[in-house]
């Protein structure tokens, strides 16, 4: 028996539902179980449906709502050839879901929290700093619209492909290239927004030479750093912070603290040179 379409769309939305109830026992079991309820009442006698829900209610923990969609997709065609009588068990069904629930989880957070959300998040942000209300709004909107449509068309990757969907998403490159294609985007970002929103002003240190031909001046900002490559400075305290996070392990609130210093620093170094 197929599931009619209706049923498979009440399955993929109830997914972003699978944080309800979340539990350190199940995490997001029991939010799938109510997922797949529509699926086995359409599949199964109410005799069999509470035994058949039942293998749901395991521990599961995936990247719910934008690539870790395809999980439930590949599941409901198992489940469609298991009503049908198909050599398929329960233990197959729930090893196929705890196979794939790591992998997608890693790949549905890359998608979703490194590339999407600060590539939408970066450009929002410079509307809004432009004293556009709409940045937000952008920003949400189109957040939802990306994350149904991925969601969705993964979903009906899976259903429509079943258990071979995933490795042939794998194998043919395509999740990898489109990975590095969004990864170069968003640096492009990031690269925008260090030169917008980083600054660091050194222009107030100027040393001064008085010989026999006269005064010679020289700016290191405007003489040395720029002359060298605009937003040098700005750059350099980024890739600084990143060292600092990524490499030294230091925390976000030290770090935090240590640049309000640093800033205070050259504030009150600049007040003694009398610059204020």
């Amino acid at each position: 028996m197929a599931l009619s379409k209706k049923t498979l769309v009440k399955n993929w939305l109830f997914t972003y539902s699978s944080e309800t109830c979340y539990n350190y026992e199940r995490l997001q079991g029991l939010g799938n179980t109510n997922a797949f309820v529509p699926v086995i009442r359409e599949l199964y006698p109410e005799d069999k449906q509470a035994e058949e829900l039942k293998k749901y209610l395991v521990f599961y923990n995936t990247e719910p709502s934008w690539m870790g969609t395809i999980i439930n997709g590949i599941t409901c065609a198992m489940e469609e050839k298991r009503s049908e009588g198909e050599d398929i068990s329960a233990d197959d069904i729930m090893l196929m879901r705890s196979s794939l629930m790591g992998p997608m989880a890693g790949i549905g957070d890359t998608v979703s929290q490194s590339i999407a959300y600060p590539i939408l998040a970066g450009i929002c942000i410079q509307l809004a700093l432009a004293g556009n209300f709409a940045g937000p709004i952008i920003f949400d909107v189109g957040y939802k619209i990306l994350q149904l449509t991925c969601g969705y068309n993964m979903y009906m990757l899976g259903y429509k492909k079943g258990r071979d969907a995933i490795v042939d998403l794998l194998q043919s490159g395509i999740i990898n290239k489109v990975l590095d294609a969004v990864s170069i985007i968003g640096l492009m970002v990031v690269g925008c927004m260090t030169v917008g929103n980083v600054t660091l002003d050194l222009s107030w240190l100027k040393f001064d030479w008085t010989n026999e031909l006269g005064t010679i001046s020289l700016n290191l900002q405007t003489g040395v750093f720029d002359a060298l490559l605009p937003g040098l400075l700005p750059l350099l305290v980024v890739l600084g912070t990143w060292a600092l996070l990524s490499k030294r392990q230091v925390k976000p609130l030290t770090m935090v603290l240590v640049i309000f210093a640093a800033g205070f620093a050259l504030v009150g170094i600049k007040a003694l040179m009398g610059l204020y």
